[in-house]
């Protein structure tokens, strides 16, 4: 009996097990994850909560992957710029073909019976005046795709089904358990026909560690360092109401790349972690429900940066110690500072931020992210910040507005593999955030199709 070992349950290792069994797989797969099951997953964290600094984060950790804690949107480019670098190892023919397979498999599992309305369909006349003003500021550019927002309640309905789908077919999924090393053909110390790295960003370090214990190559990505941006709904209204998450981009004067990511129209902030040694580091993230809903937006703000040959690994000598210092300075967690103290060159305490005309979503250390945060990284923000009220969100560049930091996406080693995942050892595949090429839900579906595809074809 063919045996596939999957290690990570997020959507990425859940879409590639759907695709074994939908294509006749009649083989052994097991799936493991260092987290909970979907039901046992909590966090605790609101406005009044501070983050309990749980020993394994719920929200980037357990059965169903990060994506059944955040609001799942599921973008549709076809260039493969949202979402990852996925024009990198794909055609735009094959992107566009595997996104369709991806929705095929929602539709599956009853995502139409939510109803979500799919954005960027076509453009109101407000949506074609802010693309046209886009368009015409040099300094902004956007990528335009169709955008399907489930919310963060129904994910977990569509994942849950999905996972009780695979343990219908005799998929053993086991959560709780901690994958300490990946040899050859061994998991553990498990054998499997072929081995299937599906982690997210939470297992990028052990995701190196695979590589180097298996002389498979990879190379420096991007490192994407940020804040997590809070303002009103009605300053983002015009947006929110005709694209519900806009993906613009913008060069700073020093020539770095930034964007927007993850918007979250009525949404909250969520404070998450990632293991890092026996240390944790605390990041800000979002996320919104398709019922409930805040009087905020927010959204983060992204700043690439490119080391090459002058740092050899940019996630252990530069991210790491960058996010732990900041933790540092925000009291064992994230900063939040309102843009009005920024200007004022001071630090934000309880009392100013309650002075404001907002109420933060999350519960976060009043400081100083000045004191935290690489000068060359804030002043972009600032700068994109700016930007954006001059051109398409008049008010964002107010008082009120508040920034969370750090949020960082730790997606940095780019493992050399093909279209399908596959590394130089042919049975040994990567695929998801972990691989370095995929940063958004629909491009991890797409990669675990794309992976259980080569998988079949190999074992028939």
């Amino acid at each position: 009996m063919t045996r596939i070992g999957i290690v990570g349950s997020g959507v990425a290792g859940i879409f590639c097990a759907i695709e074994l069994i939908n294509q006749g797989f009649d083989g052994k797969i097991v799936m493991y994850d260092k987290g909970k099951s979907l039901d046992e997953r909590r966090c605790f964290v609101t406005s009044d909560t501070p983050c309990k600094k749980c020993k394994i984060c719920s929200i980037t950790q357990g059965v169903g992957g990060a994506g059944s804690f955040s609001d799942s949107k599921l973008n549709f480019d076809p260039s493969g710029t949202i979402g990852g670098d996925m024009s990198e190892l794909m055609t735009r023919d094959e992107i566009v073909e595997y996104l369709e397979k991806t929705y095929k498999i929602y539709q599956q599992f009853g995502i139409e019976e939510f109803q979500s309305k799919m954005y960027g369909l076509e453009h109101s006349k407000d949506a074609l005046s802010i693309i046209d003003k886009i368009k015409d500021n040099e300094r902004l550019s956007m990528v335009d795709a169709v955008t399907l927002h489930l919310g963060t309640e129904n994910s977990r309905i569509i994942y849950g089904r999905m996972i009780k789908f695979l343990k219908e077919h005799g998929v053993d999924i086991r959560e709780k358990v901690e994958v300490t090393k990946v040899q050859g053909n061994k998991i553990n110390d498990e054998e499997f026909d072929k081995i299937v790295i599906a982690m997210g960003r939470s297992g990028n370090k052990l995701v190196k560690q695979i590589c180097d214990d298996n002389g498979i190559k990879y190379k420096n990505g991007e490192v994407q360092i940020g804040c997590r941006i809070e303002t009103t709904n009605e300053i983002m209204k015009k947006l929110n109401d005709n694209f519900y998450e806009l993906k613009t981009y913008f060069t700073s004067s020093f020539g770095d790349k930034c964007r927007t990511f993850c918007v979250n129209p009525g949404g909250f902030v969520t404070i998450e972690s990632y293991p890092y040694d026996d240390k944790k580091l605390f990041c800000a993230n979002g996320h919104s429900f398709k019922n409930k809903k805040s009087n905020n937006t927010n959204f983060a703000i992204l700043v690439a940066r490119k080391f090459n040959e002058d740092m050899n690994d940019p996630l252990t000598n530069y991210v790491y110690p960058l996010t732990l210092a900041v933790n540092s300075l925000g009291n064992g967690s994230v900063i939040i500072q309102s843009l009005k103290d920024i200007k004022l060159k001071r630090r934000s305490t309880e009392e100013r931020i309650k002075e404001l005309n907002i109420t933060p979503t999350a519960k976060a250390y009043a400081g100083d992210l000045s004191s935290a945060m690489p000068y060359r990284t804030l002043q972009s923000i600032l700068e994109f910040i700016e930007e954006l009220d001059k051109t398409i969100i008049p008010g964002i560049n107010g008082d009120d507005t508040l920034l969370y930091g750090l949020e960082v996406k730790l997606c940095s080693n780019k493992v050399i593999i093909d279209k399908y995942g596959k590394s130089s050892n042919k049975n040994l595949y990567f695929i998801g955030d972990g691989c370095g090429y995929c940063r958004g839900l629909s491009t991890a579906c797409s990669q675990g199709i794309l992976c259980a595809t080569d998988i079949l074809r190999e074992v028939n």
